[in-house]
């Protein structure tokens, strides 16, 4: 059952991203599953409960939130490892081409039209910080950065550097100057904290 409610959920994803909220008909959204009706509203009653559900799955499967098999080594293997997942674009919506402006037209939508978005958003980005800062956490605890400054206010600074960059990577993989800028900014960040340290004034 979960297996098909993930189905929908993905065929749902790319179908909002291609059209608005209020274009998508619910009979496009049965005929882009397959499914029969019958089967379909076993799992979803109307177009808003699936964008609600799709919004979800945006964040918990489109942008980087399964940290879990991230290295524990260092922070530089954790950054690194990141940036190799930028690299490696949805299977579910690289079909799309330059639809990059409706992935902000859908983030727009989905603000305005789901009741709980910015508790979805916050979710998110609260494990995110959560990730990072333990990763800051350990680099601290090895000796292998030196920094007064507390571990969020570090990790915020890695994230924030990021922002953007993981969104773009949703409608289309990641230039090689963009990752490479993120990369470049991230490793003089590191460096900072692993040779002069930061403190605070």
């Amino acid at each position: 059952m979960k297996e098909t409610r993930d189905y929908i959920l993905k065929k749902s994803f790319q179908l909002f991203l291609q059209k608005s909220f209020k274009e998508v008909t619910m009979k496009e959204i049965v005929d882009k599953t397959g499914l029969s009706k019958g089967a379909f509203y076993h799992y979803f009653e109307s177009k808003e409960a699936v964008f609600e559900e799709v919004v979800k799955y945006f964040y918990n499967h489109e942008i980087i939130t399964d940290y879990s098999g991230f290295p524990t080594t260092s922070l530089k293997d954790f950054y690194h490892t990141y940036l190799d997942r930028l690299n490696q674009p949805s299977d579910e919506i690289d079909d799309l081409g330059d639809n990059e402006a409706n992935l902000f037209v859908f983030i727009s939508e989905a603000s305005r039209k789901v009741p709980r978005f910015t508790e979805i958003h916050n979710a998110q980005r609260k494990k995110e910080l959560q990730a990072w800062s333990s990763a800051v956490f350990r680099a601290k605890k090895n000796k292998e950065i030196k920094s007064a400054l507390p571990d969020e206010d570090i990790a915020r600074m890695f994230i924030y550097l990021s922002d953007g960059v993981s969104l773009s990577t949703i409608s289309h993989k990641p230039n090689e100057e963009t990752l490479s800028e993120l990369k470049r900014s991230w490793d003089n960040l590191y460096k900072l904290l692993v040779g002069w340290g930061l403190s605070v004034y």
